[in-house]
């Protein structure tokens, strides 16, 4: 095997940004989710349960609903699972506050609100990083600190003085983006790879269609007739017997990894990112 002499990538995987924008999105929805809940009559405790259960489920819907629409795997699962993983998370981290509720100073009620968002963030997010990242200690502490920075912060958001309807709608905006940023960042960057399916030549990348896949120890992917696998965090690449062009070169054998490389596999290109040395 040959290897190429350029050096690797330090910049996040796309996924990342797609996922964070998606969760945005999911985010927004369950703004306007959490209006209609709003002009139903229930304590603060209730109306706090059901508005995150609501905001969890849509915003864990879109993550994992993409995640799999990304992986070729299955969107339909992935939106089910993550509604329901995504809700009963911020359900459970939301309720730690509620089922504790008492008349309070309006200072205290404050700090209550923010560590509300941050519960219901953390737990959201844990969830969901129950179906991405298994077993996997290391990931879900990530997640678990990421997504509660990002409640701490669309807490303290939703509690600013003034446009409260303007501040609740950028608080929940920034609530799934964090969720999506601390769901999908662990299983990404912690690859030894990214392959991502570039889009074909004269088109713009486009996040919401993109497909990308994460190459750990052990793992291998077939890009169609030719593949490529990581074995002891070092990737190699298999061209089909007719050969493949990487980086504008033919290349007919089998040969180690050590930058990035654009591949043309019949039709298909294909981006290899590598993240981290063996």
């Amino acid at each position: 095997m040959t290897t190429s002499s350029n050096a690797r990538a330090e910049r996040l995987p796309r996924g990342v940004w797609s996922s964070t924008a998606i969760g945005m999105s999911a985010g927004a929805i369950g703004w306007l989710a959490s209006g209609a809940i709003s002009t139903v009559t229930f304590s603060y405790p209730r109306l706090d349960q059901l508005t995150a259960l609501a905001l969890g489920a849509i915003t864990g819907a879109g993550i994992l609903g993409a995640r799999e629409f990304r992986q070729r795997r299955s969107p339909g699962f992935g939106a089910a699972a993550g509604s329901m993983l995504g809700g009963i998370g911020a359900l459970t981290g939301a309720s730690l506050i509620a089922f504790t509720h008492a008349d309070v100073s309006p200072r205290w009620f404050v700090i209550e609100r923010v560590l509300t968002w941050l519960l219901t963030a953390a737990g959201s997010a844990t969830f969901l990083g129950l179906f991405v990242s298994g077993r996997r200690r290391q990931w879900l502490r990530e997640t678990m600190l990421i997504a509660g920075i990002g409640g701490l912060t669309a807490g303290a958001i939703f509690s600013l003085p003034g446009a409260s309807e303007a501040w609740q709608a950028i608080a929940c905006i920034w609530f799934g983006g964090a969720v999506a940023f601390a769901v999908a960042g662990p299983e990404l960057w912690h690859a030894y790879a990214v392959v991502e399916m570039a889009p074909p030549k004269g088109r713009k990348w486009n996040p919401l269609l993109m497909r990308e896949w994460p190459l750990d120890d052990s793992a291998s992917l077939s890009l169609g007739e030719a593949q490529v696998a990581c074995q002891q965090g070092r990737v190699a690449l298999y061209p089909p017997a007719g050969g493949l062009v990487a980086n504008g070169h033919s290349v007919r054998e089998p040969r180690l990894l050590d930058a990035n490389v654009l591949l043309l596999v019949g039709r298909a290109r294909y981006h290899i990112q590598l993240l981290r040395a063996p």
